[in-house]
């Protein structure tokens, strides 16, 4: 179901949009150009590079309301749609029904939109591969950028399926809006599907790592807004958590230190919190500084029980300001072995890693996402995460 809040600009606004979008092309360029050049001395591949610098140079010149519009043009389930179309990949779509996100009184969540699509490499005997998009919880799943990104997973896991999860999006449907979708789907998967929780992947990035860890903790301490899950003792086989949002705070070092390399910066890390509106003294949002964190988490991971996820991985790049904080979540909550990687590094050093963290020399905030749109795809991150992948 798509919220009528959702609706595409009027033919008015589109039209001042590109009006000023267009006005403002050649500030775009010169910065675009400039940033370009300034970054000769970065170990990034050029067409990397290119990418980067082009988005730098468009957040750094187009308004936030302008982007957000933009953004918002094609949802989620539309860019799925057409990315499958003009691909030749079979999807299939399924909203749930409206009493599966009904559980606290008074909170009052739509039901969430899944779409099953099936990859060219699928396996008849692999995993699900369960996807949680990122975007701040504010904007949609850009086609072009995740879905190639996605599909490597997919062969590298050789998945069966992907199940991209449509949640509703901030401000409207703030948290704990997409935790409640997260949880119904999940269950969805389990009771109707009837999916084994052990071939199950759940994957995703920035606020969809965010949501990641947030199923995991419910699954380990059930939150009060949706259902508890009973595992039976049983694991998913893995999750993966790319460039994960997990503080609130944006107090951390790189986001200074980073902040000329990588295109999101503290005042957007700021907006976004300030639409999504978390709850930052419950760990089902704020991943790392709740004040249960240490507890949940070790009941996630194994260290307090027999965990609800038999392997993990973090990654992150070292050019992005959210590396400080997904370096303390990999180090003090997943107890990853962190493996810093560049362009020259032999992967298989991951065989054999059940939980792991790579942290990626020069790459920004979700770099496999940024290199699909110049169609580049042996990234540092890209290549750990199907090498990792490869062996759960």
């Amino acid at each position: 179901m798509t919220p009528k809040l959702y609706s595409k600009p009027s033919v008015a606004t589109s039209l001042g949009d590109k009006a000023v979008s267009f006005g403002l092309l050649p500030l775009v360029l010169l910065r675009w150009i400039a940033s370009f050049v300034l970054k000769r001395g970065s170990p990034l591949h050029w067409r990397q590079k290119l990418a980067i610098a082009f988005v730098r140079a468009q957040r750094a010149v187009v308004p936030a309301s302008i982007r957000r519009r933009n953004a918002r043009r094609v949802l989620t389930g539309d860019g799925i749609k057409n990315y499958c179309a003009k691909n030749g990949l079979s999807v299939k779509v399924v909203t749930l029904e409206a009493q599966s996100t009904v559980y606290k009184a008074g909170l009052t969540v739509p039901p969430p939109t899944l779409h099953f699509v099936t990859p060219s490499s699928a396996s008849v005997t692999g995993p699900t591969l369960f996807y949680l998009h990122g975007g701040g919880y504010v904007n949609p799943m850009v086609g072009p950028g995740h879905m190639p990104m996605v599909l490597a997973c997919a062969k590298a896991c050789k998945a069966r399926e992907i199940v991209f999860l449509e949640y509703v999006l901030a401000p409207e449907y703030p948290y704990p809006a997409q935790l409640v979708q997260v949880v119904a789907s999940f269950r969805y998967l389990l009771e109707t599907r009837s999916l084994k929780i052990e071939d199950i992947v759940v994957a995703g990035d920035s606020a969809g790592g965010n949501l990641v860890g947030s199923l995991l903790a419910h699954l380990a301490e059930p939150s009060p807004y949706a259902a508890p899950v009973d595992l039976a003792g049983r694991q998913l086989r893995a999750a993966l958590f790319i460039c994960p949002w997990t503080m609130m705070h944006v107090d951390q070092e790189s986001f200074t230190t980073n902040e000329s390399n990588d295109y999101l910066d503290r005042p957007q890390a700021l907006r976004f919190k300030g639409e999504w509106k978390p709850d930052e003294g419950e760990v089902w949002a704020n991943l790392c500084e709740a004040p249960d964190a240490t507890r949940v988490w070790n009941k996630a991971f194994g260290r307090d029980g027999p965990g609800v996820v038999s392997k993990a991985m973090v990654t992150a790049g070292n050019a992005e300001v959210l590396l400080d904080s997904c370096n303390i979540f990999a180090r003090d909550h997943v107890h990853a072995e962190m493996v810093v990687a560049d362009r020259k590094t032999d992967f298989s050093v991951l065989d054999g890693k059940a939980f792991v963290s790579v942290e990626c020399e020069g790459e920004v905030h979700v770099q496999p996402a940024v290199d699909s749109f110049v169609g580049y795809s042996d990234g540092v991150m890209m290549r750990a995460i199907t090498r990792w992948l490869e062996t759960v």
